[in-house]
């Protein structure tokens, strides 16, 4: 989420909206846990056979934002691969579009039996690959750019595309519900999908034989669409819901899917209103907000920070030291100094580059931060960019990110400079106008650091921290923390913002 350059000291909020993205492409992509080939796969590719092939439109809102594309092919008679590939262009006024291709590869015995499966995100400054092994009840998960190895038990039964397909024809004349576990890279966790499926016919549809309703459930959260089949359960048409807008993704012939078209402004989707105009002299003070709404997001309490529930909803109040936080642990503050695929601090690059930033070992934490805050400002690019979650180390390469981009990369210089970090996704307030709309909160990341008797802010983006930064979650910067966030944005209401002045 990133900022581009401002006359004031604070910087404009427009690289705040990456949010709702995320949460799209995981909609589109739930329930499809694709296999990637192996090295003696991608060798008999070439006598593969093409069994089954689809292109697809995708739109949101009305409004068409890119196609995905299903192939799936026999190698020899042994093996199936499928790759399920989503390309979407997203359209932000005064920069060029945006492309973010994710591609989804799975593979199987003939029979069924999950073999392996992988995600690659491409875009022109994302590009990284997840790849899962499945042996016995394990999924091993290996990343790009980590030598480190997870290990998950895989619940039953668990079905990869073509699996799942041999399971329905076999359940196909059965009228109770089929359930069953796929694979979410995402969130690294497996989803449970509950299907009821019944015939379905109409004369003027007559390729529509299925009618399924599905329910994926992803810890608390339940997520509903509608899905048209053909009788071999290929889904032809699907229908979802992403942040209250309606994602429809329907089959058409190749020129139909991959026709050119002019993008939605999709980058200003998440904004929520403010009440009212909140003065400079209120955001550099104390603020109580009331927020209500059809959320289940517990808010957390931090130093800035302290939440409360009342009868009409969760009131907040914000300033530098208002919150009623508890003093980490040392458990805590060790495990907010590790290493992870997002914040891979102990990368020679990252401890290498912090020995130059902070030459003076004996200067404060807080003083480190400030250091660090201002070399992150300086090294991004000013233009925003939307395309995808990149790891800091991606961030950093490319120089090209938003808000998260820069939260994830002070984050992993701070770590890697042993001061104890955590990434805060929630909301900033801003007075600027966006296609017309004024005083408006929107999605926002930044970092936390401890610095020996308080979690500080610090915002290489924006800038300093003000009463207008509502923190909805805290992280060690991985993805599925900011998707659950993004997913319940549009039920948020705030319902006012008073500032309390001191007496």
């Amino acid at each position: 989420m990133n900022f581009v350059s401002h006359q004031s000291s604070r910087q404009s909020p427009v690289k705040d909206r990456k949010y709702w993205l995320m949460a799209l492409i995981a909609t589109l992509l739930l329930g499809c846990v694709n296999n990637a080939p192996n090295p003696e796969t991608q060798a008999n590719l070439a006598t593969s056979t093409v069994q089954y092939e689809q292109w697809q439109t995708v739109s949101l809102g009305g409004h068409k934002m890119g196609y995905r594309h299903i192939l799936t092919e026999a190698i020899k008679p042994t093996l199936i691969n499928t790759n399920k590939t989503l390309s979407v262009t997203l359209s932000q006024p005064g920069v060029a579009n945006r492309d973010i291709t994710t591609t989804l590869s799975y593979q199987e015995s003939a029979s069924g039996k999950p073999i392996s499966l992988s995600k690659t995100v491409q875009s022109n400054n994302t590009n990284h690959h997840l790849r899962a092994n499945i042996k016995g009840n394990t999924l091993t998960l290996n990343t790009k750019n980590s030598s480190q190895k997870e290990h998950y038990t895989i619940p039953q039964p668990f079905y990869l595309p073509e699996g799942l397909r041999l399971a329905l024809l076999s359940h196909s004349d059965n009228v109770k519900p089929f359930e069953y576990f796929s694979w979410n890279f995402s969130t690294r966790q497996f989803d449970k999908i509950q299907l009821t499926i019944k015939p379905y016919s109409n004369p003027e549809q007559p390729e529509y034989v299925w009618h399924i309703q599905q329910k994926t459930i992803q810890g608390d959260s339940i997520k509903h669409s509608e899905i048209f089949s053909d009788a071999q359960f290929h889904a032809l048409t699907e229908r979802s819901f992403s942040n209250g807008d309606e994602v429809l993704i329907r089959s058409c012939d190749k020129a139909c899917a991959t026709a050119s078209f002019n993008p939605n402004t999709h980058v200003y989707r998440q904004l929520i209103r403010s009440p009212y105009k909140i003065t400079d002299t209120a955001l550099h003070g104390k603020i109580r907000y009331l927020l209500d709404g059809n959320f289940t997001l517990k808010i957390p309490n931090t130093y800035e920070q302290r939440s409360s529930i009342k009868d009409q909803g969760t009131e907040l109040v914000i300033c530098e030291d208002c919150g009623n936080e508890e003093k980490p642990s040392q458990s805590d503050l060790n495990t907010a100094l590790e290493d992870n695929y997002w914040l891979p601090a102990k990368n020679p690059l990252f401890q290498s580059l912090v020995t130059e930033i902070l030459p003076d070992h004996n200067s404060s934490a807080a003083g480190k931060m400030r250091r660090l805050t201002r070399f992150v400002t300086r090294h991004m690019s000013e233009e925003p960019s939307y395309s995808g979650y990149s790891t800091a180390l991606e961030a950093y390469n490319s120089k090209k990110g938003d808000c998260t981009e820069h939260a994830l990369l002070l984050a992993t210089l701070a770590r890697a400079a042993q001061i104890p970090t955590r990434v805060v996704f929630g909301l900033a307030y801003s007075n600027e106008r966006f296609l017309g709309r004024k005083y408006v909160f929107v999605p926002h990341a930044w970092v936390q650091a401890w610095t020996g008797e308080r979690w500080e802010s610090y915002d290489s983006g924006l800038g300093e921290f003000t009463a207008g930064y509502i923190a909805l979650g805290l992280s060690d910067g991985d993805q599925k923390d900011i998707l659950k966030i993004n997913e319940q944005l549009h039920n948020i209401n705030i319902k006012s913002a008073i500032q309390i002045r001191s007496r």
